[in-house]
């Protein structure tokens, strides 16, 4: 029910309200909007503008139709191809162009850049050191999630990429970089995650999370144009400064 041409058009505020509704899809359909607004925080009136610009006359209406829209999410389904692509479609908004220069600025600045991350999270890491290296940049994935952390952080920063942002190898790990100085940036497929909390600086792409019993089958497609949109971004500021 959210459109290309929608997204394009919200606010930050618009923005905070979309992410919300997508995060919390079970319980979005049964709120009111006062308890909508007291959870993101933003005003009842933020809420019915952000209704109008969806086409609706009423709050109550666009839950209907959000629910009528709602699909089961299995433990078995996977990411299907329009999913993906509403995801990477975000990534052009206000609010997303804003948060990746200030976190390519951050990366810019910095003397090492070090990527972490566990299973095909760590690949995404390995790729992220070996993109920003062929940019000129200092860098390096540290993915053995038993690996002690033992170093100067200051000036370093590190990148955490991981799906569900609670796995405890790296939360230990994130309080190690942490306790050494660095300055900590975390990429997860939500914000409501321990990794998240922990971080300066954090970028939630808002995709559902798909796994069985044994392991994850979330698509990596969104950390990885992540990471492709920030290593550009961070090239293209750094090239701007010195000329």
């Amino acid at each position: 029910m959210f459109n290309e041409k929608e997204i394009k058009s919200f606010s930050t505020t618009d923005m905070r309200i979309y992410n919300y509704i997508l995060k919390h899809s079970i319980q979005f359909p049964y709120m009111s909007i006062r308890e909508l607004a007291d959870e993101i925080p933003t005003s009842t009136a933020s809420i019915m503008r952000f209704v109008k610009k969806m086409g609706y006359d009423s709050f109550p209406e666009l839950k209907y139709a959000y629910k009528k829209e709602e699909k089961e999410v299995s433990l078995y389904m996977v990411n299907d191809l329009d999913e993906t692509i509403d995801c990477l479609k975000k990534f052009n908004t206000p609010y997303y162009q804003d948060l990746f220069k200030e976190v390519a600025y951050i990366l810019g600045d910095a003397n090492m850049i070090i990527f972490d991350g566990m299973g095909d999270s760590a690949k995404i890491a390995e790729y992220a050191a070996r993109r920003f290296s062929g940019n000129g940049f200092f860098s390096a994935a540290l993915t053995d999630p038993y690996q002690k952390v033992s170093m100067d952080g200051t000036d370093i920063v590190v990148v955490m990429l991981s799906i569900s942002g609670d796995t405890v190898e790296l939360i230990r790990k994130a309080n190690a970089y942490k306790a050494a100085g660095s300055t900590l940036i975390t990429i997860t497929a939500s914000d409501d995650n321990t990794l998240a909390k922990m971080s300066d600086y954090h970028i939630s792409y808002y995709i559902n999370d798909v796994r069985n019993e044994l392991s994850s089958h979330t698509t990596q497609v969104p950390a990885l144009s992540i990471i492709e949109i920030l290593s550009n971004m961070t090239l293209h500021m750094c090239h701007n400064t010195l000329q």
